[in-house]
């Protein structure tokens, strides 16, 4: 039995060690083993920056074989509500691109993360201070962008000159409130059939066009300790500011019917138009040398000029999934130079970095958008409330800004805006207690 057993045992060490080779070679030939990329979904707010992320992220995403980029674009309405409603839902998106005054609320909701520790040193020195508060709120930073807003009146040179208009070019030497009148008084008079057009077609827009005048009159939309708006939204310093839109028409400056968007521009019936960055093209396009910036007149409180920009965040989704670090190379690359350029170059907005608004001769000292630049880097840049009652807040401002300018009283209008916007806001819990 014994030398059986040696035989048996010596017949199986021949069997395994002939078949050691054979099973040598088939893994040698077994294809590797390798792991998909990871997907990466984004959510984009379609807008006029559209054509630069089809072109962009296309090659960011080629650029890294380790992730793929799953994007969509949504208009303004559809893409909030499917936002607000993919928690719920359990689809939210690795990155969103939206408007920065969203933040808040995803914020409070937890659905964006901080990025403080993403953010290199070097490209934080270089960010405008403007574009890292509209994207920091209770002390940490949400989003980053590529661009923000200019924003100052854009005047006709040529009809400020033919009524002997005094024509500044920095903020520091801005028209005080009587000079400002004193302008329109004197350009209604050289024939200027409505010198001053506030995009009245679209009063939406005044929600960030006119703050800066609000702010410049002392007035605000929101007390931003507590997130109320009683005796903030119906201060006497706000009342003032909507009380002026008033006067402006009763005084004929400005046409309350208007219910075009070419008025400056292309019929030329105003001389000054409140709008921002969005309508360059137009303005060059139609009057050339004659298209100038002027800066917001000081109404006795200083002169202010708008922040506002499209943001890119992060959401809690990546953070779950542990793939943040690679959405952040998502956002770093839009984040670079060329990248940063080919957008403003599109959408006329000013470079989020120093070192690419250096490369622009238009927005060097004497360029034409120099005013944008030099507003935002002095620190006159006011952002609108970050607030989760942005949504709600807006829609009121549209309805009672256009009552305004056919002929509402403001100081009702206000009072009754504050009373419901706070009932609005305790319900929801969207105040600082």
């Amino acid at each position: 039995m014994k030398k059986k057993a040696l035989v048996k045992m010596a017949v199986l060490m021949l069997a395994m060690c002939a078949c050691m080779p054979l099973a040598a070679k088939a893994q040698a030939e077994a294809p590797a083993i390798t792991k998909d990329p990871v997907t990466i979904r984004m959510w984009i707010l379609d807008g006029a920056e559209t054509p630069i992320y089809k072109d962009l992220l296309p090659k960011i995403d080629a650029a890294y074989p380790e992730f793929t980029l799953d994007f969509a674009f949504y208009p303004n309405d559809e893409y909030y509500s499917k936002l607000q409603m993919s928690q719920m839902v359990g689809d939210t998106p690795e990155i969103v691109i939206m408007d920065a005054t969203e933040l808040a609320y995803y914020v409070m909701n937890k659905m964006v993360i901080p990025l403080d520790s993403y953010l290199d040193s070097t490209i934080k020195a270089d960010l405008l201070q403007s574009v890292l508060d509209e994207g920091t709120f209770s002390g940490k930073l949400y989003s980053t962008a590529q661009f923000d807003s200019g924003m100052s009146f854009w005047a006709n040179k040529s009809m400020l000159q033919n009524a002997g208009v005094r024509i500044p070019t920095s903020y520091k030497e801005a028209w005080s409130k009587n000079e400002f009148e004193d302008a329109l008084v004197k350009l209604k008079a050289s024939g200027v059939k409505y010198p001053f057009f506030m995009r009245q077609n679209s009063p939406k827009t005044l929600y960030y066009t006119y703050l800066p005048i609000v702010k410049g009159f002392g007035g605000d939309f929101m007390n931003r300790q507590t997130l109320l708006t009683q005796g903030t939204l119906n201060s006497k310093e706000t009342i003032a500011a909507y009380d002026y839109i008033s006067w402006l028409v009763k005084s004929g400056f400005v046409n309350p019917l208007c219910d075009y968007e070419d008025a400056f521009y292309a019929r030329k019936e105003s001389a000054i138009a409140l709008i921002g960055h969005w309508k360059y093209k137009e303005h060059i396009q139609y009057l050339g040398d004659d298209a100038i910036l002027v800066p917001f007149p000081d109404f006795g409180n200083g002169v202010y000029t708008g922040i506002g920009s499209v943001i890119w965040s992060i959401t809690s989704t990546a953070e779950k999934k542990g793939i943040v670090d690679l959405c952040w190379k998502v956002l770093n690359e839009s984040l670079k130079p060329e990248n940063i350029s080919a957008m403003t170059d599109l959408n006329g907005a000013i470079p989020s970095r120093v070192s690419v608004l250096n490369t622009k001769p238009q927005y060097s000292k004497g360029g034409l958008l120099y005013l944008y630049r030099e507003q935002l880097e002095d620190g006159r840049g006011y952002v609108r409330p970050q607030t989760p009652a942005h949504n709600a807040i807006y829609n009121v401002m549209k309805t009672l800004t256009a009552e305004v300018f056919l002929g509402g009283n403001a100081s009702k209008l206000l009072n009754d805006a504050a009373k419901n916007m706070d009932q609005l806001i305790i319900e929801n819990g969207w105040n600082k207690k």
